[in-house]
């Protein structure tokens, strides 16, 4: 159990790390002196796209009014083939701080939201970074900087997942219950292995008490006590990695599913309930909430009848959903449907496995179902039985006649004179 918490709070670890990136700035670092503007903008079409934009104030003085614009992409100052997403084309210092200046030695970050509604041409699309700014002296300078809008080639695995999704959309037309239905259609495709997993984490469980005799008694041979570990996992048909590996195998799955719902450009404009759109964040946390709720009621289901909750699991049952129900703050709408569905599924799925494997453990040793059935229910009688039965009764009736006992009755003079 302990390794199974293990494995999955890494996963989960690599799974945050692949939606928020690492805390590293994806910024080189600055060694030239004077104002230094750096851009940084790359991504796939039809996925919304950041453009990061750094102002360093390598000088000995604080520059104050910073103002950037976008000023255009591919010679465009409308910005086509692109589109603002959730960002204005001009920003200045006093919406992304609390202080109207840079310190020297400081820099500040203004981020633009560019989005592609269609499969344009993945390639390098020219763009032009304007940024003002006024010195200690209240000058005022000017910084022209060329960059570009790095489109690489869309992920097959993500453009294959989006097409299911767009597939699903052309029968359910809204994004958030095309979602949930290619969630449903996951877990059913995905039940098999989760059933074993539950299985083979089942059966481990059951042999842990000759496990932990085996480690008592050769505790100061660790090699014997190895060998007479892997003879009870052969005899018992126990895999070491069999309640790991079903989740291994849908690891893939997961992040391909994960990316492929991530910052995908037509959810900008699906709404879903009290949402206005499906890729950001819900401004009433009730998302994140919901979270919190259906990987709370997931890990309660989880519990292996006969096994008690260590110190260990208790901590993970409480503590995991409340870390995912804070990183969900900031999480896309799109993404936590997936997570929310996929639990709520779950929990009802783990119920009737559980359910099963209960009913196998209360079952005696080596009885069938069938073999109890048959015990429970009289047995019937066939008709060439009937005939030999009457048949035998009746050969058993005369010889008790022909060798019938004489009784005797017993003289109490007898018993008199023996006295």
């Amino acid at each position: 159990m302990k390794k199974k918490l293990l494995l999955f709070t890494l996963l989960a670890a690599f799974f945050v790390i692949f939606l928020t990136g690492c805390g590293t700035s994806p910024f080189p670092k600055v060694t030239e002196s004077g104002v230094v503007v750096q851009v940084l903008a790359r991504g796939r079409p039809m996925e919304n796209i950041t453009v990061g934009v750094k102002v360093t104030n390598n000088t000995s003085n604080y520059i104050g009014d910073v103002t950037v614009r976008l000023d255009s992409i591919d010679g465009h100052q409308d910005l086509l083939p692109f589109q603002l997403w959730r960002s204005q084309q001009e920003l200045n210092i006093q919406s992304i701080s609390k202080s109207s200046t840079i310190d020297a030695g400081k820099d500040a970050t203004f981020t633009f939201g560019i989005t592609s509604y269609s499969y344009i041409e993945a390639k390098s699309y020219p763009m032009v970074i304007k940024t003002t700014y006024k010195d200690s002296n209240g000058k005022e300078n000017l910084i022209t900087r060329n960059s570009i809008v790095d489109l690489v080639i869309p992920n097959k695995f993500y453009k294959f997942m989006r097409d299911l999704i767009e597939g699903i959309h052309k029968v359910i037309p809204n994004y958030g219950f095309a979602i949930i239905a290619l969630t449903i259609i996951i877990k059913l495709i995905t039940h098999p292995l989760t059933k074993t997993q539950f299985k083979s984490t089942a059966k481990m469980q059951k042999i842990q008490p000759e496990i932990k005799k085996i480690q008592q008694k050769y505790k100061d041979d660790p090699k014997k006590a190895n060998q007479e570990v892997m003879r009870i996992y052969k005899e018992h048909n126990v895999s070491m990695f069999g309640g790991c590996l079903p989740l291994l195998v849908q690891l893939p799955l997961l992040f391909v599913l994960f990316g492929a719902l991530n910052n995908y450009a037509p959810f900008n404009t699906s709404r879903f309930l009290w949402l206005s759109n499906i890729n950001s964040p819900d401004p009433y946390y009730i998302m994140p909430v919901l979270v919190f709720l259906s990987m709370f009621l997931q890990s309660k289901t989880s519990q292996l009848p006969g096994v008690e909750m260590d110190s260990n699991t208790k901590m993970m049952t409480y503590f995991l959903p409340v870390i995912f129900a804070v990183w969900a703050i900031k999480w896309a709408p799109s993404i936590l449907i997936y997570w929310i569905i996929f639990s709520l599924i779950a929990v009802g799925e783990q119920t009737i496995i559980l359910r099963g494997i209960r009913v196998a453990m209360e079952q005696p040793k080596g009885q069938s179902k069938s073999r109890i059935v048959e015990e429970e229910l009289p047995q019937r009688e066939l008709p060439e039985q009937i005939g030999t039965h009457e048949q035998s009764q009746v050969t058993k009736e005369k010889k008790e006649k022909e060798v019938k006992p004489v009784k005797t009755k017993k003289n109490p003079r007898f018993k008199q004179e023996k006295k």
